[in-house]
């Protein structure tokens, strides 16, 4: 029975032997980026897949759903992030049909949600494909732009994937989602000359410095006003911390990731593979905070739920979601309610280079505003979850309000 599994932290799947044959895929193969058709001695693939481009061989493969029923799914997780109390996000890919959908629920009046998008740039691409992205820079409609370009510069420390200064438990994690990180560092010099923000996927601290070395290579030909940021941020060493202010470089971190899949006492595979002195310094948000850094806290949905109001307690109380009462990993790394209210308002509009219309109510800025039915600085950040959204506002326009108000 052919069947294709997508694991938790979507870097890989496991595909059945009849999904392999139907996909084609019979042996190893060599890639543009650091994926792998994982093989045994043999040379037979195991059914483990790392990363996109090996992933893709299969998925194109398996069954696809129509547009219609893409847009209706879309819709429906749209509308359940503004009864969340979402009034933005910066979706971080253009991949298969999402700009004509986003075009196409904007122009009928059913978008409830602003997005920024932030286009894929993969390894390979030549300068054609540079010109596009840059050119697609401020396209979109109402309620939807393209702004900015992610790209990844490592994997995931649960698969081995990231990029980490010394190797795991198992000897796995040792390099760049990059064969050569140069390319990356040339890749962000065009964006930054052409004005682009960037936002790069980098959770191991080899790929976090490189980032970081490769936007200081990037200021020296001209600041320009660009905005670059690193996504996710899950181990550094203390010498990386000040960086991120010196640089301007915006840390954008995912509390729910730490509180959800790691634990306390490092058990966790995570914390295990990587060994009690990386696991110690997990998700410095306290520490990027203080050394003046711009902290920028989101879901990273799909991996992880999107209700901000979780993503908030989460990086107040660094606890399990699904279980409050066991002790938090990090506890020393919690914002105060103040901080990360802020994390998710007022920077994420820094971020976006958007803080003269967005992020805060004040006059002349846009009318997109949530409504609790408490004080959320003032809720417990064990109650902060389930505290009702009353009312959702977007462009002056309610996209949730509660039977009743």
């Amino acid at each position: 029975m052919p069947a294709l599994l997508q694991l938790f932290d979507a870097h890989s799947m496991l595909a059945s032997p009849r999904a392999l044959e139907l996909a084609g895929v019979d042996g190893p193969r060599t890639f543009a980026q650091a994926a792998e058709v994982v093989c045994d001695d043999a040379g037979r693939p195991t059914g483990l897949l790392l990363e996109d481009a090996a992933c893709e061989l299969v998925e194109r493969a398996a069954p696809q759903p129509t547009h219609a029923e893409r847009r209706d799914r879309l819709a429906a997780a749209l509308r359940g992030m503004a009864a969340a109390g979402l009034t933005g996000g910066h979706a971080m890919d253009a991949n298969g049909d999402s700009l004509a959908l986003y075009a196409e629920l904007d122009a009928a009046g059913e978008l409830p949600v602003r997005l920024r998008i932030a286009p894929w740039c993969q390894p390979g691409a030549d300068a054609d494909t540079l010109r596009a992205l840059i050119e697609q820079q401020g396209t979109g409609g109402t309620l939807w732009r393209t702004a900015g370009v992610k790209l990844f510069m490592d994997g995931t420390i649960d698969n081995g994937t990231a990029w980490l200064e010394h190797p795991d438990c198992h000897g796995e994690s040792t390099h760049a989602f990059w064969p050569d990180p140069e390319a990356y560092t040339h890749i962000i010099g065009e964006l930054h000359r052409a004005g682009v923000p960037t936002a790069t996927h980098a959770i191991g601290d080899a790929a976090v410095r490189h980032v970081l070395d490769t936007v200081e290579k990037a200021l020296a030909t001209g600041d320009g006003g660009v905005r670059n940021r690193v996504e996710h941020i899950e181990t550094v060493p203390d010498d990386t911390l000040r960086r991120f202010a010196e640089l301007g470089v915006v840390a954008s971190m995912q509390p729910t990731h730490c509180c959800d899949f790691t634990r306390a006492d490092h058990s966790d595979n995570w914390s295990r593979r990587i060994g009690e002195e990386r696991a110690s310094r997990a998700w410095r948000c306290r520490d990027l905070w203080d050394s003046g850094a711009i902290v920028v806290l989101g879901s990273d949905w799909p991996i992880a739920p999107y209700p901000p109001l979780a993503v908030m307690a989460g990086a107040r109380h660094r606890r399990p979601s699904r279980d409050v009462t066991q002790p938090p990993h990090g506890p020393e790394q919690a914002l105060t309610p103040l901080e990360a209210l802020q994390a998710l308002t007022v920077n994420p509009a820094y971020a976006a280079g958007e803080e003269r219309h967005a992020g805060l109510l004040a006059v002349g800025h846009r009318a997109d505003l949530t409504v609790f039915a408490d004080n959320p600085l003032t809720t417990p950040s064990t109650d902060l979850p389930q505290l009702p959204v009353l009312l959702t506002v977007l462009d002056g326009r309610p996209t949730h309000r509660v039977a009743g108000l």
